[in-house]
């Protein structure tokens, strides 16, 4: 019984919660007894896991958009009143490529969803993340460890969080954190997962 309500009274924001590992990671919450916050661009999926599961609050939003971000955050706040846990979940995997297929234009696009959106919701959360002393998870690929064929720039922007941006963030996290003896900031890499 204590697994059920071990997040009882916290505060969780989940980016692309709609469907996928992102709605598996609602709902996880959820049973655990957690008030969640959760975007996505798909409004029809989020409105439809809303209605479905009381403790939750769907809030239109597109991690390429600073200001969807911080309206994210903001209504979480007004709402609950305090922030305990952010899970950088949204993401997208473009279809198998070639290397010379690939465009400068098509890998910003996937920088922006894959690694600034997380980067973003990372900077916006801390303050109050350090206030609760919450935490940070977000979801990766195991591809960004291993490789995968025909995915050059999905491989790359699921490669620069777990050596890059995770870290620098665990650092910084670190500082604020190790005093309390709390973990801030956890990172996880699941495989292949298709999602509809």
């Amino acid at each position: 019984m204590a697994a059920v309500t071990r997040y009882s009274g916290k505060v969780v924001v989940v980016t692309g919660g709609s469907r996928g590992i992102g709605a598996a990671i609602v709902r996880a919450f959820v049973d655990s007894g957690a008030q969640v916050v959760f975007c996505d661009k798909d409004e029809a999926g989020g409105r439809a896991l809303e209605q479905e599961l009381s403790g939750t609050v769907f809030i239109p939003g597109d991690v390429t958009q600073e200001r969807d971000l911080q309206t994210l955050v903001s209504e979480t706040l007004s709402r609950f009143g305090h922030l305990d846990c952010v899970v950088n979940n949204a993401g997208y995997h473009p279809p198998a490529q070639l290397p010379e297929e690939t465009s400068a234009q098509g890998f910003r696009q996937l920088l922006e969803v894959n690694l600034l959106g997380t980067y973003t919701l990372i900077k916006l959360a801390l303050p109050h993340l350090r206030k609760s002393r919450g935490n940070i998870i977000n979801i990766s690929s195991l591809v960004g460890a291993i490789g995968q064929s025909q995915a050059l720039t999905y491989v790359a922007t699921k490669h620069l969080p777990r050596k890059h941006l995770d870290s620098t963030v665990g650092r910084a996290c670190s500082l604020n954190f190790r005093p309390q003896g709390h973990h801030s900031r956890r990172h996880l890499g699941p495989a292949s997962t298709p999602t509809p």
